[in-house]
């Protein structure tokens, strides 16, 4: 395990020196080692200090000053995880998820700490004293048990400051992987807070970038331009106004659904759009996506559109809107912050700067994906694929600290006089611990 893990991490030695990317090494072998991540002396104390000469400064002045780039911890994490689909689902379709999440901190002394409204929260105070990070999410197609299913890895978190609004950060994240996507299909989901501005101008950047998102209820749309009569004046770019309410609507499941290809102030070109509520005299409970593209081209025939959780348990009888089933995808991503905050010490960084906190979230997600690919790269562990992270992280870290006690035990008998029949026992304990 530990030459597996060496061998993985090995595809970032390009973004550190030789003396940073040992830090670099065993501060992921250390947060995969470690069952919970109380903060970064934690780590050192019940780790690193353990198994290397390492001071404990060398790892603060790694993450606080060190100038290794973190766009490029993401292009490798996307290059890693294109190599691992296979040539038969290279047609299907990727997906993007973009959102923000928010951390409580308790003390003002951290760089970007403000007061952030948290629409989560239905009881008390709605603001929350912390740090607010925007996340991207890439899902890309595996088999699974002789089916295509998507796995979702995060690829990047940015630390929001005002410096910057969130939808320029994630725009960014989007303009630096695509390069790497140009021969896929990609199609970005998120919600209605990112479905405008720079968002929208970056999927208007790219041909091969659609997007699949909720947008605010009342958003203006209209009918298609009427054909030309050839007459006068410039052609009408578009129809009448609509109403949502005089759609079509037929009853999925609990909701009325309607569907409609429209023209809106969003894109210059007809998007589809999906309106979905509960009633439809009161008309109550509204919500509105749109996507760029048509449904039917979204290339995911046959396929689990996302890990467990919301739509493997779905029968396609219950929903026949394959916007509504795309758009289900984002939810991995509340999934996978949920995951981080309380299984991976996400909000256990004691370091104050914003250098140092975005360099820390970022190795988790590099240690997080190691645990979700490895079952794909190893067959001694594919009985994990598709398994919870948590679940392979604490394997991966039971194998790694037995091999390291294992190590240092064979060192020091081997620079001891032992008879031979018991070197050969413990010799034989080893093989056959790595052969199981």
């Amino acid at each position: 395990m530990k030459q597996t893990l060496h061998q993985y991490l090995m595809q970032y030695r390009s973004v550190f020196k030789k003396r940073s990317f040992d830090i670099f090494y065993w501060l992921i072998m250390g947060i995969l080692c470690t069952e919970e991540v109380r903060f970064i002396q934690f780590v050192y104390d019940s780790f690193i200090k353990k198994h290397t000469d390492k001071v404990l400064n060398s790892i603060y002045y790694f993450l606080s000053y060190s100038k290794f780039p973190i766009e490029a911890l993401t292009t490798i994490t996307v290059s890693i995880a294109l190599s691992l689909i296979p040539e038969k689902l290279r047609q299907n379709t990727l997906f993007i998820t973009i959102d923000d999440t928010l951390q409580a901190k308790y003390g003002a002394k951290f760089d970007c700490y403000v007061k952030h409204f948290d629409h989560t929260k239905k009881n008390g105070t709605k603001y929350l004293n912390g740090h607010c990070f925007v996340s991207v999410v890439l899902n890309i197609p595996l088999y699974y048990q002789d089916k295509a299913k998507y796995l979702s890895i995060p690829i990047g978190y940015r630390l929001y400051s005002k410096e910057q609004n969130k939808l320029e950060m994630a725009s960014q994240i989007i303009k630096y992987i695509m390069p790497q996507l140009e021969m896929f299909q990609v199609i970005l989901l998120c919600d209605s807070w990112y479905s405008k501005g720079a968002i929208l101008d970056t999927v208007k950047e790219f041909d091969n970038l659609e997007i699949v998102a909720a947008v605010r209820h009342d958003t203006a749309m209209y009918d298609l331009p009427p054909a030309s009569t050839g007459g006068k004046g410039r052609p009408r770019k578009k129809g009448r106004k609509l109403n949502a309410r005089e759609f079509s609507y037929s009853k999925i499941g609990e909701y009325y659904v309607a569907e409609k290809k429209v023209m809106a102030n969003l894109f210059e070109k007809p998007i589809y759009v999906t309106v979905t509520t509960t009633d439809i005299k009161p008309f109550s409970s509204i919500r509105v996506f749109i996507s760029s593209i048509n449904p039917d081209e979204i290339k995911t025939i046959n396929t689990a559109l996302n890990t467990k959780g919301a739509l493997n348990d779905q029968n396609e009888d219950e929903c026949t809107s394959k916007t509504l089933t795309t758009y289900r995808m984002r939810w991995n991503i509340e999934v996978m912050f949920y995951q981080h905050k309380f299984f991976w010490s996400f909000g256990n960084y004691m370091v104050r700067n914003k250098a140092a906190i975005e360099r820390y979230v970022n190795l988790l997600f590099v240690a997080y994906t190691f645990a979700c690919l490895l079952p794909f790269m190893d067959k001694r562990y594919e009985k994990y694929q598709f398994k919870s992270p948590q679940l392979i992280k604490r394997a991966v870290g039971v194998q790694i600290t037995k091999e390291l006690i294992f190590d240092s035990f064979v060192l020091s008998f081997e620079s001891a006089k032992i008879y031979s029949t018991i070197k050969e026992s413990v010799q034989g304990f080893l093989n056959k611990d790595w052969v199981a």
